[in-house]
């Protein structure tokens, strides 16, 4: 099977330790996915962010790591919540990282959500009060486009001040693309349109999707900005199996990754649980409404075996 130019796999940074119960996690199962993922002919892998709301490996580290194992496959975050780190800091890894990776890396980006107390903590844990996140976002996207291209970056104002800085290594790509997420949220939808390299959602059908793309794209023209060639990454989360097995397995995996059931989760992103045609129809459907790249995660603690039956079973079926 040639490359899939078009499909990435989302590494378990998460499901390790979700999965370990206390113990050691197995961090190995991360290299194991991408090499797997790369020799298959996928076109990149993934890795998630949060720090303290739900513990994970932490995702600069990782990609690192990734970096130095593989040759070809694009390394991306879906997504990073860049509120959470200062600009500086996150240009300078991220410039470290695609020198590593000779100029692979996505960078995917996310004001996250303020819903819940420990989305608040976890701000609130590194400085930054939540309602701010993303005011700095975007701040923060601006100086780190600066401090990748140019000399003497100054920022005079805002949450990041800056004075005649030059950051050094530069990416090798310049600069280092950069997707933005966004649901139906206007102000996201908006930052996509003036900011964003890229489009990751998760959104649960394609009448939604097909309303916050119209909308970019009414903001790219307010904004004088041709959006129409950036792409639309959809992030779907998928279980191969049986109707009961699938169901069952993914409601235990969505209730130890977020602790709500799957009944809750998929009101407010996609799930397909269920035999492979089902996630063809559905990859299908939102192909048809303009998707054109697909973020996969397995919902399940069975990571290995669910990245052969998709290749298997539901890739060579996409037409």
């Amino acid at each position: 099977m040639g490359p899939m130019n078009n499909m990435g796999v989302l590494l378990p940074t998460r499901g390790v330790l979700v999965y370990a119960k206390g113990g050691r996690p197995r961090v190995e199962l991360n290299w194991q996915m991408a090499e797997t993922a790369e020799r298959i002919g996928y076109d990149s892998v993934w890795v998630g962010d949060s720090i303290t709301s739900k513990p994970r490996l932490e995702p600069l580290a990782v990609m690192a790591a990734l970096a130095a194992r593989t040759h070809r496959v694009k390394i991306g975050t879906a997504v990073m919540l860049n509120a959470l780190r200062h600009p500086v800091h996150l240009a300078h890894s991220i410039a470290t990282i695609d020198n590593i990776s000779d100029g692979r890396i996505i960078l995917g980006l996310g004001a996250g959500r303020s819903n819940n107390q420990m989305f608040v903590d976890e701000h609130a844990a590194v400085g930054v009060p939540i309602e701010e996140r993303a005011a700095r976002m975007e701040e923060s996207i601006d100086v780190l486009r600066k401090l990748w291209t140019e000399d003497d970056v100054s920022n005079p104002e805002g949450f990041y001040p800056l004075t005649g800085m030059t950051l050094e290594p530069r990416p090798v790509q310049q600069p280092v693309p950069i997707w933005l997420s966004s649901n139906w949220v206007q102000r996201g939808l908006r930052r996509v349109a003036a900011q964003g390299d890229g489009w990751i959602t998760n959104v649960p059908s394609t009448e939604m999707f097909t309303r916050c793309w119209d909308k970019i794209e009414e903001k790219g023209q307010e904004l004088g900005r041709d959006v129409s060639r950036i792409p639309r990454a959809l992030y779907i989360s998928i279980n191969l199996n049986d109707e009961d097995e699938a169901l069952s397995e993914g409601d235990g995996f969505m209730r130890a990754y977020y602790g709500i059931p799957y009944e809750v989760v998929s009101k407010q992103l996609l799930c397909v649980f269920g035999p492979a045609q089902k996630a063809i129809d559905a990859i299908k459907r939102y192909k048809d409404a303009g998707a054109d790249y697909f973020i996969v995660r397995f919902a399940s603690p069975n990571q290995m075996q669910q990245l052969e039956k998709f290749t298997e079973l539901v890739v060579p079926n996409l037409g």
